[in-house]
């Protein structure tokens, strides 16, 4: 695998206030950034007590890079329907951005996916996030339907992967 040797990998626990905040960061400073590009979609912040709550249902992760000793991205998953994972809260922190922090994290995810039994990997993307459907479509997904969700419309969209 090619994943930069000084990313780490971190699971939070509920109980792990720092890690918490530093999800809670992250997922800020994307909606913000996010906002300053008319998408409204992370506004209101996600909250550290939904970050909380998701720790007991799904994998949530922070990446760390050890060479800089600072939090760069996070996201959460969950295996759904003994075939798929799904991964949602896709972010990295705005100052990260171009570094290849992305690709690692998909790199991530699909190691992840495989020693789970999973075929594919499936997320969710705001229709109007022209960027990161970007991003998913040059990292091997496809549009396989839309959605609506609470308050938008996203693309399902999801990557087989090879055994």
């Amino acid at each position: 695998m090619n994943m930069n040797p000084q990313e780490r990998y971190i699971f939070v626990k509920p109980t792990d206030e720092e890690l918490i905040s530093a999800v809670h960061r992250i997922l800020f400073r994307c909606g913000i950034k996010m906002a300053r590009h008319f998408l409204f979609h992370w506004i209101p912040p996600y909250s550290k007590r939904a970050i909380r709550r998701d720790c007991h249902s799904k994998y949530v992760v922070i990446a760390k890079d050890a060479s800089q000793d600072a939090f760069t991205s996070t996201f959460q998953m969950k295996p759904a329907d003994g075939h798929s994972l799904f991964v949602g809260k896709i972010a990295t922190d705005p100052k990260f951005e171009g570094r290849g922090i992305g690709k690692d994290n998909m790199l991530f995810m699909e190691q992840f996916a495989r020693e789970h039994g999973c075929r594919s990997i499936r997320l969710d993307v705001y229709v109007r996030s022209k960027q990161a459907v970007r991003f998913y479509q040059n990292s091997g997904f496809a549009i396989v339907g839309t959605k609506r969700s609470v308050r938008f419309k996203v693309y399902v969209m999801e990557k087989a992967l090879n055994s």
